[in-house]
């Protein structure tokens, strides 16, 4: 494969941060040597570039867990306050077949339904506040 002068550009911010293979470095370098606007370019990339921090194997990893963990408790918890908030005001089944308006003909079980959804929604929006601080 023939490497353009394009592709270097590309390459350059891997370069520079020192996450360019092998391959990718050599062919940066023998460019950088033929090269004078380039080598100006990749040094005003390292001079204006943050200085790498090298983090610890397996950062980060219980983090992503718990936040995977919340969105998922997340996302059933909408699921259920949305279906328990719902179904007093559908329908209900009784011995005379299926009557409408859950909530005038069976209140009891509606007021039950609504309460449920009630506690469902509180730990929606508990879970949501803790998923605040990955800001999603």
């Amino acid at each position: 494969m023939n490497v353009t002068r394009e592709i270097v550009k590309d390459l350059l911010p891997l370069y520079v941060a020192g996450e360019a293979s092998a391959e990718s470095r050599a062919a940066v370098e023998e460019w950088l040597r033929t090269d004078p606007e380039l080598a100006r370019l990749a040094e005003a990339l390292r001079e204006d570039g943050a200085p790498a921090v090298a983090l610890p194997a397996g950062s980060g990893q219980a983090e992503l867990a718990t936040t995977k963990s919340l969105l998922r408790r997340r996302s059933w918890l909408l699921a259920l306050a949305l279906f328990s908030s719902a179904l007093p005001l559908s329908f209900s089944f009784g011995e005379g077949g299926l009557r409408y308006f859950m909530l005038r003909d069976a209140p009891y079980p509606s007021a039950a339904c609504l309460v449920v959804a009630a506690i469902l929604w509180v730990l929606f929006a508990a879970v949501s506040r803790r998923l605040r601080v990955t800001r999603l």
